[in-house]
This record gives C-alpha cells, structure tokens and sequence, in this order.
C-alpha cells in the first residue's frame, strides 16, 4: 500500500509500525505521555499495515498498573515520550489482500511480538523471546485510534463481547500464566497477596482449576469486596489483620500450597514466604520499583521454590480469549465506564488516588 492510501473510514494511511510523530493536518490521535505525570493529546500520521498486518480501530484500552508507573517515572523501560496502553481490542479497519481477517472483525490484541525464530519461540515460549517487542518499547502503544498489528497476534470475539470485555483478555492471560507457573491444581490451598485487577483476575482463574481453599489480602476493602463475590475467597485487610497468622489458621497451620504476590509492596515477600508450606510455591508477578531486602532463611528451610511470572504464552492467550468469550470468566464485575481518550489523563490519575472505581478503560472512538 502506498503512501496517501485510505481506509474505509477514509483516513490517511501514511506510516508503518513503531512510528509515531506528530504530524499537521492528520487526524489520528493519540495519548502521548510527553512526560512524568502529563499526557497529552497529539495528532499522529495514520499508520500503515504491511502485507502480513491489519490496522485495528481501537475500541477499548485498559489501564494497567504498568501504565501507572511509567506515568510516575518508575517504569524500567517505558519512558516519555511514549503512547502507553497494552491491553486492547478493537474492530479490524484494513486487511491485506488474502489475509484470513476480514473488515469488520471484532479482535483482542496480544501485544507481544516476539521473533518466533529463536530456541525459546521455538519452544513454545516467545514471551522470553528476546527480541520481543512489545507495546512503548519498539511498538505503537495502544492508547490511539489506531494501530497496525500482525495478523497472527489478534484474537476474535464473539458477537456479544463487548469491547471493554475483550480488552479483558490481556489481563485475564496475565492470571492464566500465573497459574500455570504456579501449577496450581484442583484441591490446592492459595493466597493471593493484592487483589488489584491482576491479583483478583489470578484468584478467579484459580477458581476455574477447582482450587481449594482460596485467602486474598488487600488494603482496599472495596477490592476484597469484590474479590469474594467473584470467588467465595476468605478475605483479610492487612490494616486490620494478621495476614500471616491468620491466613495459617485457615489451612490448619500447614501452609498454602501456593503463594501469588501481586502487589508490589516490599513486605510482601517476607509474608508470602511466612505462608508457604515447606516444598511449596511462590509466585512473584510484579516488578519492584526499587531492590528488595528479604530474609530467605524460610526459603531454605522450608525448601520453598519462588519462581517469576512474566506476560504469558500465545497459548495462554488463546486460553484467556476461551473463557472471557464464552463468559465462563466473567469480567464485566471488574470494569468502569470506559472513558474518551482525552481523558487519559484523569484515568491515570484514577490510579494515583487508589480510588478503585473498577477497571479504568480509554474508548479512543469516543
């Protein structure tokens, strides 16, 4: 396609992935962190699909923790000037001719592109490619009306997902990894530290592998709330209880089978550590803003294995896409009303004030 084609929404298509300047007279936006704690809307040139790509027209864009940080300054490598935003879906604008897309499509994005060359792509787990690219580092963030993608990391929804639910898909992949690192089983005991999207996304897969007994803490009641109607969890606010100390009564003393921290509190290894049953697992998700002191004598001890989780599998991916579109996982109970993009900013800001008002999403078409 050339320079000066268009859509069928008669947009110029001008440039093609990982490009994004500001350009007069086009009118694509999208939500550029300029820089720490500002974003600003900008005009961008209209990017163009190759022959393996489509351009997708965003519909729905979650913010994701990651978001928050790199808007603090305190992402390790997305830094400003960058388009934010990795969990999307949205509506197939443009194909290439005999692509197995077609306009009109309604998809999720896994926004991982990874070489799908190397010995780790080769075995099954291009989320350790390192040559990955992903969303703000070597690819067009998500947080614009419009992105190129190749044909291979889309996934479809069904007619009566709405888009906001699709864009649930990335974070729902997110939990299904975790619990495969985990290897968490039907019967098993679990603790989730942090009942943020991620943590309560974790417990409520858990819960689809049959898992046992369930304990969540978090210091937001209105997240713990949350999290046992979704899941009949035992629940426990750090702020008013002894995590430790009450977490061991419920499994009789012996410990949780499995350990999850999805919070990025320093003390949260000291604690998941103090959970665990000797020979079982700990699972860390996030990524600490700054190093970590923790006292690993229960791990040696107890023979404790502390593995990381990091994104997920396209495997995992497709998993995810199965139970958000047939509903076997439900997300809807975890979204907001999804906000224009020139309000990107207050959805950040959202994040700041911790006011949990539900899964902030950017519609980039309103």
């Amino acid at each position: 396609m050339s320079r000066g084609d268009t859509d069928e929404t008669g947009r110029a298509t001008c440039h093609r992935v990982g490009r994004s300047r500001v350009t007069e007279g086009s009118d694509v936006r999208a939500a550029v962190l300029d820089s720490v704690g500002r974003i600003r809307i900008v005009e961008t040139e209209s990017p163009c699909p190759a022959s393996d790509e489509v351009l997708v027209r965003m519909r729905a864009v979650g913010i994701c923790g990651s978001d928050r940080h790199a808007f603090q300054g305190h992402h390790p490598f997305r830094r400003p000037p960058v388009v934010l935003g990795h969990e999307g879906a949205g509506l197939v604008a443009r194909v290439a001719p005999g692509g197995r897309w077609r306009v009109g499509d309604r998809v999720a994005i896994m926004p991982v592109l990874s070489c799908w060359k190397c010995c780790r792509c080769e075995a099954g787990l291009s989320h350790l490619c390192t040559a990955k690219r992903v969303p703000g580092v070597g690819w067009q963030g998500l947080l614009t009306e419009y992105v190129v993608a190749p044909e291979r990391v889309l996934f479809p929804l069904a007619d009566d997902i709405s888009y906001g639910e699709g864009a649930m898909v990335e974070p729902v992949a997110v939990a299904w990894h975790t619990n495969q690192v985990g290897a968490i089983a039907f019967g098993d005991s679990l603790a989730v530290l942090g009942a943020g999207a991620i943590g309560s996304l974790v417990a409520c897969v858990a819960r689809l592998r049959g898992v046992g007994t369930l304990v969540v803490s978090d210091l937001v009641d209105a997240r713990l709330r949350r999290v046992r109607e979704l899941t009949g969890a035992s629940v426990l606010n750090p702020a008013r209880a002894d995590v430790v100390r009450e977490g061991r009564e419920v499994t009789g003393g012996e410990g949780f089978d499995v350990v999850v921290i999805a919070s990025g509190h320093p003390s949260c290894l000291d604690e998941a550590l103090a959970l665990c049953r000797p020979r079982g697992t700990i699972v860390v998700l996030p990524m600490f803003e700054h190093p970590i002191t923790v006292n690993l004598n229960p791990a040696v001890l107890g023979e404790a294995v502390i593995r990381g989780s990091t994104i997920y599998t396209p495997a995992d991916f497709r998993a995810a896409a199965d139970v958000v579109n047939r509903r076997v996982l439900d997300v809807r109970p975890l979204l907001a009303e999804p906000l224009p993009l020139e309000r990107t900013q207050s959805a950040l800001e959202m994040w700041e004030a911790n006011t949990d008002a539900g899964k902030v999403q950017i519609d980039p078409a309103r």
